[in-house]
């Protein structure tokens, strides 16, 4: 399976994203973008979910990488340049691209660690969606504030 699924061009597509992404600091520089940058990174996770959905067939590993997608996006979402002087700190893409590979390759520890969560990793979800919505609340009464 390692070698058939590292030739697939969806694998090594988020490769590149992992690469260009956290290696050359791509993703918080274009979180100083308002709006529009978080966006843009927002959209780049999605190869991720689709290698793990519909090439890996993995539910638990969906539910980490959407758990690593959902705290950058919030991370994103802290005001006043807070959130991207920590998305520097947090590699998302490079942990989400960690996590494909320890599957991928078969790595049996990994494996066990990302099953033993999966119920955890739902209840977590669930909560950074509300920190996202509370955040997002919070992010546009701030810019109403700033410029009223």
């Amino acid at each position: 399976m390692k070698k058939d699924v590292k030739s697939l061009k969806s694998y090594k597509l988020i490769e590149s994203i992992s690469k260009v992404m956290d290696k050359y600091y791509i993703d918080p520089l274009l979180g100083l973008v308002p709006t529009i940058g978080d966006a843009v990174s927002s959209i780049l996770t999605l190869p991720y979910l689709y290698f793990s959905v519909f090439k890996l067939h993995s539910i638990p590993l969906t539910l980490a990488l959407l758990c690593n997608m959902l705290i950058d996006f919030a991370m994103g979402l802290i005001p006043f340049w807070i959130g991207d002087i920590l998305d520097f700190f947090n590699h998302s893409y490079v942990k989400n691209y960690a996590l494909i590979t320890g599957y991928v390759e078969g790595d049996e520890e990994m494996i066990r660690k990302v099953n033993r969560r999966a119920w955890w990793m739902v209840l977590f979800i669930a909560i950074l969606c509300l920190l996202i919505w509370l955040l997002i609340k919070f992010a546009v009464w701030a810019w109403q504030w700033i410029w009223s």
